[in-house]
């Protein structure tokens, strides 16, 4: 399943959070009680991987 996040490199700055881009990602890991939810994204690297609160998951019926 995926999930679209808006991914910022530090949740510090305002500016930052404004500016931040919309990236799309694969679930890998959901914890059992839904404390956090973990994403695979494709970069430039490669693939990397980064876990999110629950509620900085943009829900995927928003963009139908």
């Amino acid at each position: 399943m995926t999930h679209k996040v808006k991914f910022t490199h530090s949740d510090k700055s305002h500016a930052h959070i404004n500016c931040a881009e919309l990236r799309e990602g694969v679930e890998i890991y959901q914890h059992p009680e839904g404390y956090f939810v973990v994403l695979e994204f494709e970069g430039k690297g490669g693939k990397f991987r980064k876990a999110f609160w629950p509620e900085e998951v943009v829900k995927q019926e928003l963009f139908l």
